[in-house]
């Protein structure tokens, strides 16, 4: 008798520790800092000139708060990532890189605190789909966050010029 009151007390335990944890990572996910700062960050626009069609480029000279220029650059392809270069000190920096087959696919910026947020998916290696989202200071010159992601976690890309959300 004690030993199938023992088992079935073990069984509702583990119930009860799997559902917290499923809970936790529920709710983690739903406040993670990372993913509200990159929904509230403004969109980057585009290039006009994009030299891949169907592609997403960026070349963007952006101001920071200290009044200093920053020059975003980068494209959704083989290859892709997001560069920083600073106009002043001739310093130019990676910014995002994915990797193989993981491509930009979103930039934004916090021009409050000089912050650039940059999503990236693809299939990795060809063959596992992930989303990778970077969090870079802009001021300090450093990348601060690289983060894989649950891709339906995060808000739509930012829209092409013309197109609505």
């Amino acid at each position: 008798m004690y030993g199938m009151f023992h088992a079935v007390w073990l069984f509702r335990a583990g119930i009860w520790l799997f559902n917290c944890c499923l809970a936790t990572v529920a709710l983690h996910a739903s406040v993670d800092p990372l993913v509200a700062k990159y929904r509230t960050a403004t969109c980057i626009p585009f290039s006009s000139q994009a030299a891949r069609p169907h592609s997403r480029e960026w070349r963007t000279t952006l101001s920071l708060r200290d009044g200093s220029q920053v020059t975003i650059s980068g494209a959704q392809m083989p290859g892709g990532r997001i560069d920083v270069f600073y106009p002043a000190t001739g310093g130019k920096f990676v910014a995002a890189d994915a990797g193989d087959y993981v491509y930009p696919s979103d930039v934004r910026i916090d021009a409050q605190n000089d912050l650039l947020y940059v999503k990236a998916d693809g299939l990795a290696g060809g063959i596992w789909e992930r989303t990778f989202l970077f969090e870079y200071d802009l001021r300090q010159h450093r990348l601060v966050t690289r983060r894989r992601v649950k891709d339906g976690k995060l808000p739509e890309v930012c829209p092409e010029v013309g197109q609505h959300r």
